[in-house]
């Protein structure tokens, strides 16, 4: 039995601080500047496309990388309200926060100890490499890390800012 190769990544929003898109089961978003109320908001639109062809929900990947900035106070609020809103279908959420020194590893410390405080009922994790949490999303969806490793880290790098073109799909052999 041989299985269909994966769609690509539909980016469906990109602002001066965030990109975000679909690939199947999968909410990709990159951070790389201020993210505002729109652009959480603008995440129920993927929502939507996910659940329109994976009615069971789907596992979030969200890179932050090292030039974002600290959400405000009305973007927490919305990020409360989205959450609440989509919790029924998500399956997972995996944080990729990028970089290296004090500010990096601080994040990830404090990413990971809220993690473990909020009582959702999906799995949650906080990584440092893109691979790690794309293959934690993979695993925890239950798919072919064959099939979609290389296009979910090819959609993180096509959300970087200045990446707004299609780019070319390559399979990678496992």
């Amino acid at each position: 039995m041989t299985s269909r190769a994966p769609s690509k990544l539909v980016v469906h929003h990109r602002s001066s601080g965030v990109a975000m898109g679909t690939l199947e089961g999968f909410f990709v978003m990159r951070c790389y500047g201020e993210t505002t109320p729109e652009d959480i908001y603008a995440t129920l639109k993927c929502h939507e496309a996910i659940i329109a062809v994976r009615p069971l929900g789907s596992i979030s990947i969200v890179a932050v990388d090292p030039t974002a900035t600290f959400p405000s106070e009305a973007t927490r609020r919305a990020a409360v309200e989205v959450t609440r809103k989509t919790r029924p279908q998500t399956l997972g959420h995996v944080v990729i926060v990028l970089g290296d020194g004090f500010w990096a590893s601080a994040f990830r410390g404090v990413l990971t100890t809220m993690t473990s405080l909020n009582q959702s009922t999906y799995p949650k994790t906080v990584v440092r490499y893109e691979e790690e949490g794309v293959d934690w999303a993979i695993e925890t969806l239950v798919e072919s890390k064959s099939k979609y490793r290389a296009v979910l880290l090819a959609g993180l790098d096509e959300l970087k800012p200045g990446n707004a073109g299609p780019r070319p799909f390559t399979t990678l052999r496992p």
